[in-house]
């Protein structure tokens, strides 16, 4: 059975295989995707990242794709964009910033003088109009904060322990609510202590231990809604990143870290190795 090389990087727990796929091998990315993030059967991870070269004319260093474990393909992600930006750092790419082309558009990461830590300009986000919707679950109304970071986002805003609220539920609630007819990421958000504390439901995976584009649209809602100012710290279960966001029309700044846990090499079957 042919093999390819793999590599697990993770950023703050929300973990990866990263595909290095700059040769263009033929490969069906979401059969990959599958397989390789299946935590009892493969390496195990939220998402495949595949970097591959940059379109002619885009401006950009290389490309990102973005494959939910289920295999559905994502547009943007926080915290797999450091880890690529680390990995290839790791690898002696010359520049310490990098334009990435994604299917978000054109997004920048910046190498920092602290190891393994990558700050990313995840563009400025979109509140929706009004930027407040509602939902009702469990005999209560639930409201969210819309915000888009390239893919959307619901992020409600409650008290008390995060961990009493039935997450996957509350998610697929507000993913009906919103009529977004590819799923939405739900994040619970609770603001103590001047930052916030999220869990994260995201589409194609289910609850993950972080997500970055997630903490950027709950940082700009609670900015949006006064709620903190910026910049804010999110802290979830694999650890805190900060977001500063000016408001407005200015980009939110993404500041993390981003780990390469190990290589290897991982057997794939006939359903991979073909046209992607």
């Amino acid at each position: 059975m042919p093999s390819i090389a793999l590599t697990k990087c993770q950023g703050t727990g929300n973990d990866f295989v990263l595909l290095d796929n700059r040769a263009g091998t033929a490969l069906r990315y979401a059969a990959l995707a599958r397989a390789a993030c299946d935590r009892r059967f493969g390496i195990g991870a939220d998402g495949l990242l595949v970097l591959l070269p940059a379109g002619p004319n885009s401006g950009a260093d290389v490309a990102m794709r973005i494959f939910n474990a289920d295999g559905s393909e994502a547009e943007m992600c926080g915290n797999g964009i450091r880890c690529l930006a680390r990995y290839l750092a790791r690898g002696g790419h010359a520049q310490d910033r990098l334009a990435v082309q994604t299917s978000a558009g054109i997004i920048r990461t910046e190498m920092m003088a602290t190891p393994a830590m990558v700050r990313v300009d995840m563009g400025a986000p979109a509140l929706a109009r009004p930027l407040e919707a509602s939902f009702e679950f469990g005999g209560r109304t639930f409201h969210y904060a819309r915000v888009s970071m390239g893919n959307p986002h619901a992020v409600i805003f409650v008290d008390g322990t995060l961990d009493t609220y039935p997450l996957d539920q509350l998610a697929a609630a507000a993913s009906q609510a919103s009529g977004e007819t590819s799923g939405i990421n739900v994040e619970l958000a609770r603001v103590t202590g001047g930052r916030i504390q999220m869990r994260v439901h995201e589409r194609g995976v289910g609850e993950t231990w972080a997500c970055g584009t997630g903490a950027c649209a709950a940082a700009a809602a609670a900015i949006a809604t006064g709620r903190l100012a910026s910049p804010i710290e999110v802290a979830t279960r694999g650890g805190s990143v900060n977001v500063a966001w000016n408001g407005a029309d200015g980009s939110a700044l993404l500041t993390g870290p981003a780990e390469i846990v190990f290589e290897t090499t991982f057997d794939v079957a006939g359903d991979v190795l073909a046209s992607a």
